[in-house]
């Protein structure tokens, strides 16, 4: 932890501005007591090691604060702690909120709220994470988690890049409604040891996990309060996620019969033989990226060639589909049964918008849709915020 209570009852925030040399003299002449349990505390000052403050011995004390934290952690919340106050914004680091019994990294006041700002650096139960949440809403506080900056993003100086979610990851992606129905989602990181921000944003589902988007950097010196939000897309950028985006549909089409072990019974090639087209002949308009493809696990062309093919089998045409037709359909598959009612819809009506005939399977395979409805999208929702 890097507070503590001197003898005198005076809070102590070690801040880069101390010297190692100054802490060690500081050290043989005070005593230091924990601001929550007062009890006794150390101040460790090494080499290589942050100084920060430990408990002397063990103590409950630990469960609701920070203890054995990492470097990187450490040095994370003290650059972050000096940049809001560099904002000039009151920032309280490390905050004991009694009434629900958390400590937040920092608490910010902006505008008259105050925001609980977690800088997140290992996994941890998601329950946990939900639970912390929970606490903070209890008390009409919006927390704002940055995640420490994956290696591969780090590395990276690409402004498109692919990238695969773990389960953990998914639960930091933020929302930013806009007044229609799209959302821009953001992956706020940050990388102590280059002192700057990675986001990720304009997310693209290629399969399962795995995800394009857009990625851009910036400085730490350099952030705002509230956070920046990332700038459109370039024409460049568009048409280079829209290449990713294809290079995973063309990739997933050669792989689905060479590592198919399921034969005729895999769902997606029964319904290419039923329809007598090969996977790879798939016309354009199947595997294009709907608002809210991300609720299903299966490529684009799976679920919605399978959409079509469902369609088909009552003869029946997109103009003359239901709401209760795209209820049975999605019970077939895993996840949000809502989110995919929304994909499925929105797909619905793309195919009525385009005019397409789902019964004419050799039509319109030269037409690129994904740099069509890529450059609407992201070009509208940024109009729109």
């Amino acid at each position: 932890m890097l507070t503590a209570l001197t003898s005198d009852g005076k809070q102590v925030v070690l801040t880069r501005q101390l010297s190692l040399t100054s802490l060690r003299e500081w050290r043989k002449n005070e005593s230091f007591h924990c601001p929550q349990c007062k009890e006794p505390v150390l101040l460790k000052v090494g080499d290589i090691i942050i100084p920060h403050f430990a408990h002397l011995k063990q103590t409950t004390c630990r469960d609701s604060f920070s203890e054995g934290e990492s470097p990187t952690h450490l040095l994370g919340k003290i650059q972050l702690y000096e940049l809001f106050s560099h904002l000039q914004l009151p920032t309280e680091i490390e905050p004991y909120l009694p009434d629900i019994r958390q400590r937040p990294d920092l608490l910010v006041t902006w505008q008259k709220d105050k925001i609980p700002i977690e800088f997140q650096c290992s996994t941890i139960p998601i329950a946990h994470i939900l639970e912390r949440n929970a606490g903070y809403h209890s008390v009409n506080m919006n927390p704002i988690w940055i995640v420490l900056t994956p290696p591969t993003v780090q590395d990276s100086l690409a402004f498109v890049l692919t990238h695969r979610f773990t389960q953990f990851q998914q639960h930091f992606i933020r929302h930013i409604h806009s007044s229609a129905k799209e959302t821009l989602s953001v992956f706020l990181t940050y990388n102590p040891s280059k002192q700057q921000f990675h986001y990720l944003s304009h997310f693209i589902h290629l399969r399962g996990t795995a995800f394009a988007m857009c990625h851009s950097v910036m400085r730490i010196k350099h952030q705002t309060i509230p956070f920046a939000i990332p700038a459109t897309p370039s024409t460049k950028d568009i048409e280079e996620l829209t290449r990713q985006y294809q290079s995973a549909r063309r990739k997933y089409l050669r792989s689905v019969i060479g590592y198919n072990q399921r034969g005729i019974h895999h769902r997606f090639l029964r319904a290419c033989y039923e329809m007598r087209v090969q996977p790879v002949q798939l016309p354009g308009w199947i595997g294009v990226p709907t608002i809210g493809e991300e609720a299903f696990t299966e490529s684009d062309c799976e679920w919605q060639l399978l959409l079509i093919a469902a369609i088909r089998q009552t003869r029946t045409t997109a103009f003359q589909l239901n709401r209760s037709f795209l209820h049975s359909f999605i019970k077939t598959f895993e996840g949000d049964s809502s989110r995919q009612l929304e994909a499925c819809q929105n797909y619905v009506d793309f195919l009525r918008e385009q005019r397409i005939d789902i019964y004419r399977l050799d039509k319109l395979m030269g037409r690129d849709f994904v740099l069509e409805i890529l450059s609407g999208r992201f070009l509208a929702m940024h109009a729109r915020n």
